[in-house]
């Protein structure tokens, strides 16, 4: 072993002894089912996989529930991010179509997706597809913006964590049917069964999201499968089992070759992932958590156009296969006020690149083991909260490297909360960088205030700054050594009336770290300087009716040849009808109107253009 590897070591063992002297307070006998965290009225977020109130979170963070996404009536994650202050979609399309994204001016390739805990991004260009990734399942999104490789390894732009939802504990069976269908028969089918039978819990969900294309090139063909299985131990322990399949095909129209005057893609998208989860209380204040997990990928892009007789062909069949299989286990030992997790983390990886239609050998085929070990904590003093973090990553492809975060938080009233967060995160190159052993890495730091002590509203500002070096350019993303500053303002009222209003402002200041020059928004880069979204919210249980229309506009600053455009905000108009239930069955009615006014927004004109007006509607009947 290294000399620096056991410094490395070495440092890492001492700050999991540190954060393990953390004094224990008094037990609470209301304790929440994993047995450490105090019953709240705040909501419980898992950002350093731990789960704390949301007074004691250092990072910059959004949550998104089951029920805001049943309000947009979503097809896939792309329609949620969509919505979210700091965060921006390239170009909005066909459901489950492809779009890169960025928060805060992170490009996607750096922003890690996860699922239960299984990471979505690719091995090839570290990419989440999240027009890929269906709703259905979903129970809750916790979105940090900022680097969180303490907690999550590779995640330098930050994290989008996806909660699946649980069986239902109250009945034995319950579930949904859903149906809906809209312009150039855009149709979205989706079911799902959950209950709980004595110790056994079960919860599956399937669906099929196809369309014509709403634009171009983007006729798109999608079903899922997804399955979550619970038993509960004699002793309060608790084993799941989750299982996916997802196969999806968007752009196959390829009739429209010709009107790009150049090439053509068509995609092919297969996803296969499992875990097993072991959850033990150890006592009121320690739980085991014991996972493993195995993925399995098979991506192809296709590129041709017209042959010597005018018929369609194809080139190219470029094919990324990656597959995974790891283990890990953490020990969650605390209450709300000091608490503590550390964990291992191991994983095998095996993927290669090539061009199936092509004689040459592959751009790379190689296999590789990796394993981490981490630590996070609280500790609170009063109404100050300190929360420290560390996480030593051997990648098996670019070295070894230790990432930091120190956090704070204060109680400044009971209404008002301040917080502080600093951090140096990674994120892993692609295989086929020319730099593919170099690390990317971030320094960034956050500042906010969040505070509903103005009657019937609540406020949040954050000022951040990430300062990235080491970048590495991915097939034709050229990413430069960049510093992003700015600040995220959001704002919501209480309802009155039924009525209320949420808006969001982000503003970015991008410059190259070796120019000085203010960067722009190109087909490779997206660092708009302006953005804002907007939610007019409308409830009235009485009459089952609600309602949202939101707004997105997005300022690229691109140069005046670039072929990004944006004209005008992106309406969307979401309408439920909840009628009365009869037998058993309560019916409800949704329809929502897209892009109301033709707006576009774009960084790629004359190839992705976003889709214009559309409207889709249907029915679903829970049970």
């Amino acid at each position: 072993m290294s000399g620096s590897l056991l410094k490395k070591l070495t440092f890492v063992l001492l700050a999991f002894m540190l954060c393990g002297t953390l004094p224990v307070f008094a037990e609470d006998d209301s304790l929440e089912t994993l047995g450490f965290i105090e019953k709240t009225t705040e909501p419980l977020v898992t950002t350093s996989r731990i789960p704390r109130p949301t007074s004691k979170i250092a990072e910059n963070v959004t949550v998104i529930t089951a029920a805001d996404i049943s309000r947009l009536n979503a097809h896939t994650l792309a329609d949620v991010l969509q919505t979210v202050p700091g965060i921006q979609l390239d170009y909005v399309r066909t459901p489950s179509t492809f779009s890169f994204f960025t928060i805060q001016g992170a490009a996607n390739t750096t922003v890690m997706v996860l699922v239960d805990g299984i990471r979505e991004n690719d091995y090839d260009q570290n990419i989440a597809v999240p027009g890929t990734i269906p709703v259905q399942q979903i129970e809750r999104i916790e979105i940090i913006k900022g680097a969180a490789s303490t907690a999550w390894g590779s995640a330098l732009g930050g994290v989008i964590n996806i909660i699946t939802k649980s069986p239902n504990p109250d009945r034995p069976l319950s579930g949904m049917v859903s149906g809906s269908t809209g312009t150039q028969f855009t149709a979205d089918a989706r079911t799902e069964l959950s209950g709980t039978l004595d110790r056994f819990g079960y919860y599956m969900t399937a669906g099929h999201l196809r369309s014509d294309g709403l634009s171009a090139n983007t006729g798109a063909n999608q079903n899922n499968l997804y399955g979550k299985f619970t038993y509960l131990l004699p002793d309060n322990g608790l084993v799941t089992f989750g299982l996916s399949h997802l196969k999806s095909q968007p752009g196959l129209d390829e009739a429209d070759t010709t009107n790009w005057g150049f090439i053509h893609d068509n995609n092919e998208y297969r996803r296969t992932n499992a875990f097993l989860k072991f959850t033990q209380p150890l006592g009121n204040k320690l739980t085991l958590d014991i996972d493993g997990f195995l993925t399995d990928r098979d991506d192809h892009t296709k590129f041709g156009g017209r042959d010597g007789q005018g018929a369609i062909t194809f080139f190219n069949d470029y094919t990324a296969n990656d597959s995974s299989r790891g283990a890990g286990a953490r020990l969650i030992w605390g209450d709300s006020q000091q608490n503590l997790v550390a964990g291992l983390e191991y994983a095998h990886v095996q993927a290669s690149y090539r061009d199936k239609l092509s004689i040459d050998s592959p751009v790379y085929d190689r296999s590789w083991d990796r394993w981490a070990m981490y630590a996070n904590g609280a500790y609170s003093i009063g109404e100050l909260t300190i929360l420290p973090g560390v996480r030593f990553d051997a990648t098996g492809t670019s070295g070894d490297t230790t990432s930091y975060s120190l956090g704070a938080t204060y109680q400044l009233a009971e209404d008002t909360t301040l917080r502080a967060y600093g951090a140096e995160g990674y994120s892993l190159p692609s295989p086929r960088s020319p730099g593919k052993d170099l690390l990317q890495k971030i320094r960034t730091f956050q500042g906010s205030i969040e505070s509903s002590a103005v009657p019937y509203l609540w406020l949040k500002g954050t000022y951040f700054n990430n300062n990235l070096h080491n970048s590495i350019s991915v097939g034709t993303m050229t990413i430069t050594d960049q510093n992003r500053e700015g600040f995220e303002v959001e704002a919501r009222t209480i309802p009155f009336y039924g009525v209320s209003l949420a808006n969001g402002y982000t503003y970015l200041y991008a410059k190259n770290n070796d120019t000085g020059e203010r960067l722009q928004t190109d087909s490779n880069n997206g660092v708009p300087p302006h953005t804002v979204k907007v939610a007019l919210n409308y409830d009235n249980t009485g009459l089952g009716l609600r309602g949202a229309l939101t707004g997105n506009y997005v300022w690229w600053n691109s140069p005046a040849n670039s072929p990004a455009q944006s004209s005008g905000m992106v309406w969307d108009l979401h309408l439920n009808w909840k009628l009365k239930t009869i037998s058993g069955l309560t019916p409800e009615l949704f329809f929502s109107g897209h892009n109301l006014f033709d707006a576009v927004q774009t960084t790629y004109a004359p190839v992705y253009p976003n889709a214009g007006r559309w409207f889709d509607g249907g029915l679903r009947v829970s049970f």
